[in-house]
């Protein structure tokens, strides 16, 4: 009862429990939410990516089920200018990871922050719009830097070096970091502060 009072006064102690059983919640491997989740964002990627061009060819699909690979989705890029003496064309398979727990990441942070039900509705839709802009931004970055490997781009060396390390970068960013700038840039104002520093804080800074 101490330990549970304790919490109530302190604001931040309060809201990390919130958050804590909010994720865990929301990351617990539920039957089916990782396949839904992922069939929604295959679909959206074929949506904006798979449109032909002159030379460029492109598909999007879910791994084999008896595949032990971590990845949740393969994207096949075609060179359809390059066409061999057989008919075949080539191909450069890339293969990315965009699950569920990021999302949970970002819906526990905005639904344990002590705002108003109001502004955290607004929060989740605004949150996941621009968690899934970044994705498919980041997406058509990896997708441009991978077509180079099948001559649809041409890279000098130096160039070729820095699309590969930014991405690493950005597709390595989604898992943590992407979600906590997000719900901090769409949730909190100026006044939001007593939320987290103490009153006595506030007036010394």
């Amino acid at each position: 009862m101490i330990v549970f009072n304790s919490i109530k006064r302190n604001p931040i102690a309060l809201f990390l429990c919130r958050f804590l059983v909010i994720f865990v919640v929301l990351a617990i491997p539920w039957p089916g939410v990782n396949k839904v989740y992922g069939n929604i964002f295959r679909g959206l990627v074929r949506i904006v990516f798979t449109g032909q061009t002159d030379h460029r060819g492109l598909s999007v699909e879910a791994p084999a089920a008896d595949s032990k690979q971590p990845f949740d989705t393969r994207i096949a890029i075609v060179n359809r200018a390059l066409k061999r003496a057989d008919g075949s064309v080539p191909v450069r398979n890339v293969d990315v990871e965009f699950g569920w727990q990021p999302v949970a990441l970002l819906l526990a942070l905005i639904l344990a922050t002590p705002v108003s039900w109001r502004r955290r509705g607004w929060a989740v839709f605004w949150g996941l719009l621009g968690y899934h802009c970044f994705l498919l931004l980041s997406l058509d970055f990896v997708i441009w830097a991978e077509s180079a490997e099948i001559s649809l781009v041409t890279l000098t060396p130096f160039w070729k070096f820095f699309a590969n390390e930014f991405k690493d970068m950005i597709t390595g960013q989604t898992s943590l970091a992407v979600p906590v700038v997000i719900w901090m840039l769409i949730i909190f104002r100026r006044e939001d502060r007593g939320m987290i520093f103490p009153a006595k804080l506030q007036t010394a800074a």
